[in-house]
């Protein structure tokens, strides 16, 4: 049974996307079959071609399912295979194939998915070690149309400075899970600034707070426009469990140092103040050198001719 298995998974599909998919999901397959007949193998014996080709098609943006669904339509067809070829009198020799299939199913699976989600995360990881790369080198004020090409990160004409403050979660004050809470509140907030800003916004962000840049696009996308409003602040303060307090400014991308500056100093007297948690808008030059303090919600950027005014929200 294991002989005729191996031979019918080692039988070449079509070569066109899909068949390269199911094509070389049948070799792994035959592999994994050869190396777990006629005993099984050690739990972390698998064919290294199952994980190289699972890296691969991630990489490829090959969708996981698409993988996986190869592996079990190859599976099933074997186990069809197994049973037209015993007859009712040898059903254990069908059984023992069976239980090789699902073994050998259950390897690929565990296999295929772990390496999938590995490449998706060092490829995560690339896009924003070269994001983080490209904001601080625009917090820096150096030139970044090198490296906004190598990136493929595309550079707007304006942004929206927002300096967030992101106080400690109640979990971050036990002294043995602390760090893993902090680590899991960043994620949270990674992931609830995704949507509502768009691929494009930029952040440089710790368990504490940072910067985040939004792109404030010349001509509206037709999807509409992203920006940092009272109601996306509070969508990602829900998700980190903690009120969040932003101070923004908006102005050409030239000036993104000078508006850094002056949004985390008004970050930083809001707390010094003991204001409540929200969204503030840094209003002008005055405000920032010790005037009454921006109500939270008001987000006219008034600094120069050149600055974008973002409109109001009571």
């Amino acid at each position: 049974m294991t002989s005729k298995l191996v031979e019918h998974l080692a039988e070449r599909v079509g070569h066109d996307a899909s068949g390269d998919v199911a094509s070389t999901a049948r070799n792994c397959l035959a592999a994994a079959v050869e190396l777990l007949a006629p005993r099984p193998a050690p739990a972390a014996s698998r064919p290294p071609e199952i994980a190289g080709f699972a890296s691969r098609w991630a990489r490829e943006g090959i969708a996981l399912e698409t993988v996986l669904g190869a592996y079990h339509d190859e599976i099933r067809n074997g186990l069809e295979l197994l049973a037209d070829e015993v007859a009712d009198e040898r059903t254990d020799h069908f059984l023992a194939g069976a239980r090789l299939a699902i073994h050998v199913l259950e390897m690929v699976t565990v296999a295929a998915s772990t390496a999938y989600v590995d490449e998706h995360r060092a490829v995560a990881r690339e896009h924003q070690t070269a994001a983080q790369t490209l904001v601080s080198a625009l917090l820096g004020g150096h030139a970044v149309g090198e490296l906004a090409r190598a990136t493929g990160i595309p550079i707007a004409r304006s942004y929206q400075v927002v300096a967030l403050g992101i106080p400690a979660h109640p979990d971050e004050r036990r002294p043995v899970t602390g760090t893993d809470a902090a680590r899991r509140k960043l994620r949270r907030v990674q992931a609830a600034l995704a949507d509502p800003l768009g691929s494009r916004a930029l952040s440089v962000l710790s368990a504490a707070g940072g910067t985040v840049l939004v792109p404030v696009d010349d001509v509206p996308a037709r999807t509409g426009t992203f920006s940092m409003t009272p109601d996306v602040l509070a969508i990602v303060g829900e998700a980190a469990e903690v009120p969040l307090t932003a101070a923004v400014a908006t102005g050409r991308t030239a000036r993104i140092p000078e508006l850094a500056g002056r949004a985390h100093d008004l970050l930083d007297r809001l707390r010094a103040a003991g204001r409540p948690p929200g969204l503030y808008g840094v209003t002008d030059a005055g405000d920032i050198a010790g005037c009454e303090l921006p109500q939270p919600g008001h987000m006219t950027i008034v600094t120069s001719p050149n600055d974008h005014v973002i409109g109001r929200s009571a």
